[in-house]
């Protein structure tokens, strides 16, 4: 990496004498700048330090506010006053001609201003500027980030774009250090646009050192149709198991991805380049990150700009317009100490995620705590709309004529019954003819009097049917207003009723969650010890919870691992399905 900025510093060394020229004075500047902008970009990163918030002024009018940023050089932009700027004033409209989104960035600039005569000048440089000006540069770009370099000058590691579309982009982070036996978070990051369909995904694969039922991970994620942000972290909350000193990688072999995008459905085998280390205790995890936190790990990105928008486009004969405005999407921006609290004690972050539940689900939170990185996360389950279904019946009921004149007169049926009980159902009739030019029997169903045309051979009769519901009886009456002459005596009239009713019963009984667990029977010597699998079916959630029956059966611990009691006897071993408390399966061993 090029430090060409930064290193080395050097400063004049005065003494009597010294004939100070332009470089000289260039080398005053340049080692004060540089200096400060080590430091800004060590101690305080890059990104928004105030405002800078980006809003749709008018449908093709971008208002940014004034505010402060850090480049990835440690540089500071100043926007001194708030801004609005059209689209086709700003550098790089000309390339969002057919693209559905944009992003906004801005970047350190400066020029040159106050042009002077320089006395004494080699020929042909007469004239020189005065002053140079630091500024800003904002400019319009459709190509999407690099989001592996975005991310890792953040701070983020094992960075591995998973997906990326018009749509969905997906990008996967996982922590190089990981402290054994505890929680930490595999997090992907999620860019999609605002008319995407409700995102869904799955990544799953063999892993080593993940507590898990089968020895693999499964990230799962399915937004919310309430979810209207385009950008946003998923993190998913994982456990490393009790080992030390192990080096492994999060996908040992290939993991399956699955992206549902509406009626899209995408499947890929990807090799994801994570390495994890797994350290002995916090402080170790500590000192190994203080070991690799060197200066190339912070002066990372330093060509990347600050995107301050992105932007949805809509594309008409007019030009390009603004859709929608997301206001710094990739939270590029820096803490101060001053917001920290009074406590002083450091960054302290809170994420939120989103799950989608089944309506009869009842509303959840979850909240994982990291106190090692000062980081909680809040994961909400929120029931999505009641659904219905419903119970149909048909049926057909014979009117018959009465005598003599049949114009504007009106049958009735007795009273039957629908069939499907008691309640308000919908029904709809329709009056059964004879098409002469197709010779088959059809079904009139609305007004007649649209098929009276010279263009078309089709002579239906002109009657209007009706239906008079009884909720309590669950019975209905059918009538037949004849509006001209019917032939025949007997006119033959279909029902087609159906009833809306909970679709609690049918959603249960086809998601319905099963639990099996292995193996069924076993013999075990006192104080041993045996492996326990519980296979969960019908259900994301494939935890269980563990026990054993009898008070002096032994021990069981979360993970299915059973120790034997010192007292021989047959034992049961309970299986409850985190999904379903409702839900359990047994087996047995026989102690000798």
């Amino acid at each position: 990496m090029n430090h060409a900025n930064f290193f080395p510093f050097e400063r004049n060394r005065y003494f009597y004498g010294k004939l100070l020229t332009v470089r000289d004075f260039e080398v005053e500047q340049r080692y004060h700048c540089s200096k400060r902008a080590l430091l800004n970009r060590l101690l305080h990163g890059a990104g928004v330090v105030c405002g800078l918030g980006v809003t749709a002024s008018d449908e093709s009018t971008l208002m940014i506010e004034s505010g402060v940023a850090l480049d990835y050089q440690g540089r500071e932009i100043v926007l001194p006053e708030t801004l609005f700027r059209k689209l086709q004033m700003l550098e790089g409209q000309e390339t969002l001609e057919g693209k559905k989104d944009a992003f906004l960035c801005l970047s350190y600039a400066q020029e040159d201003v106050e042009p002077v005569n320089a006395t004494g000048a080699d020929a042909g440089e007469g004239q020189q500027f005065d002053l140079t000006r630091e500024g800003f540069r904002l400019y319009l770009t459709a190509e999407p980030p690099a989001y592996q370099s975005l991310l890792e000058a953040s701070g983020r590691e094992n960075v591995s774009v998973l997906y990326q579309s018009d749509d969905l982009i997906l990008v996967l982070s996982v922590p190089a250090n990981v402290c054994s036996g505890e929680e930490f978070q595999a997090s992907v990051l999620v860019v999609k646009n605002e008319n995407t369909p409700p995102v869904q995904f799955t990544l799953e694969g063999e892993n080593t050192f993940v507590e898990s039922d089968n020895g693999r991970v499964r990230l799962a994620w399915r937004e919310s149709r309430e979810e209207k942000r385009c950008v946003y972290t998923v993190d998913f909350p994982l456990r490393a198991r009790a080992l030390s000193d192990v080096d492994s990688q999060m996908f040992p072999g290939s993991c399956e991805l699955n992206v549902e995008l509406g009626s899209h459905h995408y499947k890929n085998y990807l090799t994801v380049e994570a390495a994890v280390h797994l350290c002995r205790d916090q402080e170790d995890c500590r000192m190994r990150r203080q070991r690799l936190d060197d200066l190339e790990r912070h002066l990372r990105g330093r060509e990347l700009p600050i995107y301050l928008a992105k932007l949805e486009l809509i594309h008409s004969a007019g030009g390009v317009f603004v859709g929608s405005v997301t206001s710094l999407p990739f939270q590029q921006s820096v803490s101060r100490e001053a917001e920290q609290g009074a406590g002083g004690a450091g960054d302290f972050t809170v994420t939120t995620s989103v799950r989608s539940l089944e309506y009869w689900q009842k509303p959840d939170v979850k909240a994982v705590y990291q106190p090692s990185v000062g980081a909680l996360h809040l994961d909400f389950g929120i029931p999505s709309p009641e659904q219905y279904d419903y119970a149909v019946a048909h049926g057909t009921v014979d009117l018959t004529m009465p005598g003599g004149i049949r114009v504007n007169s009106r049958v009735f049926s007795e009273e039957i019954a629908h069939g499907l009980g008691a309640g308000a159902v919908d029904v709809r009739l329709s009056v059964e003819f004879v098409d002469s030019e197709k010779e088959e029997t059809a079904l009139l169903c609305g007004n007649s009097e649209v098929f009276k045309s010279k263009n078309i051979k089709l002579s239906p009769p002109w009657v209007e049917a009706a239906a008079v519901v009884y909720p309590e009886r669950g019975t209905m009456r059918i009538g037949l207003w004849l509006h001209d002459t019917v032939d025949g005596n007997l006119v033959r009239v279909h029902y087609f009723a159906q009833k809306p009713e909970r679709d609690t019963s049918r959603i249960l009984s086809q998601r319905r969650v099963s639990l099996s667990v292995t193996p069924e029977f076993s013999r075990l010597s006192c104080r041993g010890k045996l492996q326990f699998q519980a296979d969960v079916v019908g259900s994301e959630d494939k935890s269980v919870i563990w026990a054993v029956r009898e008070e002096s059966g032994g021990a069981i611990d979360r993970n299915g691992l059973y120790q034997a009691p010192e007292l021989p006897g047959t034992y049961e071993i309970t299986a409850t399905a985190g999904a379903d408390e409702k839900v359990t399966a047994s087996a047995f061993v026989i102690v000798e």
